[in-house]
């Protein structure tokens, strides 16, 4: 199994899609720099203390259901995936916020928008923003 970061594929008005903007963002374009805020809100996420207790737990409690119930263990692999999915999602859509931890806009960008805030223009990719686990 493993959990996947991403969003609702949306069409704004100009005919993007909030899969489009995710994507020049996350890699950078001529025009945008690099802007991964799902990679940095899962590796913000990862390596909390939180985390770490939790992984521990998992790990405890997998290596316990593989000597006595193995049926429970994709149960457990599902409940871990879950947490990290749903935590990431919530710390992009907080660093989305702060807009402090993404590099600034461009200055003609700030004009249009009048506001510099990365990837925030009217809330829809941050509204988007999801994880699904895979088998």
């Amino acid at each position: 199994m493993e959990v996947k970061l991403g969003c609702k594929n949306v069409t704004y008005e100009n005919g993007e899609t909030t899969s489009e903007v995710l994507a020049w963002n996350h890699f950078g374009t001529e025009t945008i720099p690099p802007r991964p805020v799902l990679r940095i809100a899962a590796e913000k996420v990862l390596s909390s203390e939180e985390f770490k207790n939790i992984i521990e737990t998992y790990k405890r409690d997998f290596a316990l259901y593989a000597m006595n119930n193995r049926a429970e263990l994709p149960a457990i692999e599902r409940e871990l995936l879950r947490k990290i999915g749903a935590s990431s999602v919530a710390e992009a859509k907080r660093i989305i916020d702060s807009g402090s931890e993404l590099q600034t806009n461009a200055p003609s960008t700030i004009s249009s928008k009048g506001f510099n805030q990365p990837l925030s223009v009217n809330g829809t990719l941050k509204k988007t923003l999801g994880y699904e686990i895979e088998a």
